[in-house]
């Protein structure tokens, strides 16, 4: 009778294995995943088949390819198989392309960025750096910084957010400035530092400097392109005194805009050539910044917009931007500022006015995040809720 139950027991026990093992395929089948390998367990398909659909559902939305936004979903000894199965769901939808030479410059500056602040224990925010490097690129810098401060390996050859605009992708191909060569590698602002511009120029042209860029504009006559470019420091995001002076070329050199918070620290000089044709230009502009701290003005940011889990409010100068950090991206997103946040130390104060989470304040203008205020809203419960805050100072 013992043998009897013990065989119908075991006839039992693998019939349920086998159904398990059906239904574990069955939903594979409908991710269009196929699991072998270190996969063959139901629990370890299961994570990699739901990474693989929110892979997909990244890539359809065009978001930033990134598997830890949902870092809820799975338990730390499972991580590799979610994040094996988003990679392939999302490059499913956005297959690989080759970066360029100038995105992955760009990423590995944001990489290092990124580790550097991790190291120094504050908090992370790529919008700190605006303005170091060439916006065309910013989603670029933006996942290198991500990837850096969260200490993932490097990722080139990845799809981001707006890769579709910005490099080959799908068989488009669209062409993006290039940032210059010879930047300096510490792209934080400078005191004192020079600019040495080489090109041609044909009537006038504008050098239009800006942090660690510059770009030319063709004022009147044929452009003739960027030129070329080698820096000692970066000009920084305060008041400055800049002069410029004619190395080669035979028309006149005059700095025609000082840097200014009123013209968010650009600088323009302009090159007159009156001969006809183009000639050639080396031009070598310095700067000299001052150290008087900005008068410390009251001032008011009303910030308005749908959070889901975690997302990061920062404030520098007259420039306001929001992001992501966790969840799904924020929708409905508006501000009203009034007044200026100073760049010397300061504090700020904030209120929430509407929504069911907590807001806090991150980080308070310093030097040692080159003056920004850091506000994180975190909604603890599902979906996305409407916040409205008031920060002010």
């Amino acid at each position: 009778m013992k043998i009897k139950n013990l065989i119908l027991f075991t006839f039992l026990f693998c019939l349920v294995g086998a159904l398990a093992e059906s239904a574990s395929a069955q939903l594979i089948s409908n991710n269009a995943v196929q699991c072998s390998g270190d996969y063959i367990t139901p629990i370890k398909c299961g994570y990699h088949a739901e990474g693989y659909q929110d892979g997909m559902n990244d890539a359809r939305a065009n978001r930033d390819y990134d598997y830890k936004r949902y870092k809820r979903k799975y338990e730390d000894q499972y991580e590799s198989y979610y994040r094996d199965g988003y990679d392939r769901g999302y490059r499913s939808i956005n297959p690989n392309v080759r970066w360029t030479g100038k995105q992955r410059d760009v990423y590995n500056d944001g990489y290092d960025d990124g580790d550097k602040d991790k190291d120094r224990g504050i908090s992370r925010l790529p919008a700190r750096y605006e303005g170091q490097y060439d916006r065309s690129y910013e989603e670029y810098y933006r996942k290198g910084y991500l990837d850096g401060y969260d200490r993932r390996p490097k990722q080139y050859d990845v799809a981001v957010g707006n890769a579709r605009r910005i490099g080959t992708f799908g068989g488009n191909t669209t062409t993006v400035p290039i940032r210059n060569r010879g930047i300096n590698r510490n792209r934080r602002g400078t005191r004192t530092g020079t600019l040495t511009w080489t090109g041609r120029v044909d009537a006038r042209t504008n050098l239009v400097i800006r942090g660690s860029t510059v770009r030319t504009d063709a004022i009147t006559g044929r452009n003739l392109g960027q030129g070329t470019s080698n820096w000692v420091g970066v000009l920084p995001r305060r008041q400055a005194t800049v002069v410029a002076r004619r190395l080669d070329g035979r028309g006149s050199v005059i700095v025609t805009q000082q840097p200014t918070r009123a013209n968010n620290f650009t600088t323009i000089v302009s090159v007159n050539d009156t001969r006809r044709g183009s000639d050639n230009y080396r031009i070598q502009v310095s700067w000299q910044a001052s150290n008087t701290q900005e008068a410390y003005s009251q001032g008011k940011v009303m910030w308005r917009g749908r959070v889901d889990q975690t997302a990061n409010i920062t404030i520098s100068g007259e420039d306001v931007s929001s992001f992501a950090l966790s969840g799904r991206a924020l929708t409905n997103v508006t501000f009203d500022l009034d007044g200026y946040l100073a760049r010397r130390r300061g504090n700020v104060s904030v209120r929430k006015l509407d929504g069911r989470g907590t807001v806090t304040i991150l980080e308070q203008p310093s030097r040692q995040n080159d003056y920004v205020a850091v506000i994180q809203v975190f909604d603890p419960k599902g979906n996305d809720d409407f916040y409205e805050i008031e920060v002010t100072w």
